[in-house]
């Protein structure tokens, strides 16, 4: 069986988009992202979609939506 690819969440920039992928990737969940957009222009109007493998996409939610900002000095 197959897995499909789902939008977790769609970013307004790449540096963010690489971020939450990173995030993801080291938790072992398989993620790309696919801009909606020219990107090689250098425009992202559409957005840059964060896709996971269907099967994942609960746990990558939990991911992304984890604060570590308490644990700051």
């Amino acid at each position: 069986m197959t897995d499909g690819w789902v939008t977790l969440t769609v970013f307004d920039s790449v540096p963010q988009a690489e971020i939450a992928r990173g995030r993801l990737l080291a938790e072992a969940i398989p993620c790309i992202l696919a801009d909606r957009s020219l990107l090689q222009l250098g425009i992202v109007a559409g957005g840059i979609e964060l896709r996971v493998a269907a099967r994942h996409h609960a746990r990558a939610r939990e991911i992304l939506s984890a604060d570590y900002s308490g644990e700051l000095d």
